[in-house]
């Protein structure tokens, strides 16, 4: 199957491009070319988002409230606080927030694939008892990613349209007021509906690969993402995209 094939049917037919990717030889396009794609639309969307007004003071007002937060709690003073947004606003200019959004856009791009490429070979070899090429878990999880960036785009028309850098196809499209630093409303934010679905597509690519039922590999796939999650949320980043 062509690559551009295999990046066109990962939306429609997964299985059958999991089946080619297993019977056919190594091929390294299969995720660079999704990297490259991720890295181009991430960096894209950044620059949009951080031009747009709303979103930069909606982003202030959340850095204000929490500094405000820590005033009443006692931890600070009002006047340490007036004193770390000074600092806080010389450092999250729209320029710094555009270079360091690109930066973390692309860096998150390779990162995600080859970090659940890694979950793939580990739970293939530890809970399956299977022995699948890294490489191959490779191939798998580059052309899931793709999931991951239409996702990206579908983020930044959500935030465009709400004019909040927190609305995200996930249920924390309930929360008006979001905060977060409320442990609920980061779990919201993680139960991201395109990211599941990136999850049950790299559940059957892990079923293909080894040979086992997908309801067997899905769960556990499920089960590794929201472990991860669930870490995110506890460390305050329950709404990375990985």
């Amino acid at each position: 199957m062509p690559l551009l094939a295999r990046m066109m049917n990962v939306f429609a037919v997964p299985g059958e491009v999991f089946d080619d990717v297993k019977r056919s030889a190594t091929a390294p396009g299969s995720w660079l070319a999704p990297i490259l794609l991720a890295c181009v639309v991430g960096t894209i969307s950044t620059l949009i988002l951080f031009s747009r007004p709303e979103i930069l003071q909606e982003m202030r007002g959340t850095r204000a409230k929490a500094m405000q937060q820590q005033v009443e709690k006692g931890k600070i003073t009002q006047a340490q606080a007036d004193e770390a947004m000074v600092m806080v606003e010389k450092f999250t200019t729209p320029t710094i927030l555009k270079v360091s959004g690109v930066v973390g856009a692309l860096a998150v791009s390779f990162v995600r694939v080859f970090w659940w490429a890694f979950a793939l070979w580990l739970l293939a070899l530890l809970l399956l008892r299977a022995r699948v090429p890294y490489l191959k878990a490779l191939e798998v999880t580059g052309l899931a990613s793709l999931i991951g960036t239409l996702g990206m785009l579908v983020t930044l028309l959500l935030q465009i349209n709400f004019g909040r850098s927190t609305a995200t196809p996930s249920l924390a499209l309930a929360v008006s007021d979001f905060d977060p630093s409320n442990k609920m409303h980061l779990v919201l934010g993680a139960l991201n509906l395109v990211q599941v679905w990136m999850v049950l597509v790299l559940g059957l690519g892990l079923a293909r690969l080894t040979g086992v039922p997908f309801a067997r590999a899905s769960l556990l796939v499920m089960a590794f993402y929201f472990l991860q999650t669930s870490a995110l949320v506890l460390m305050g980043a329950g709404m990375a995209a990985l």
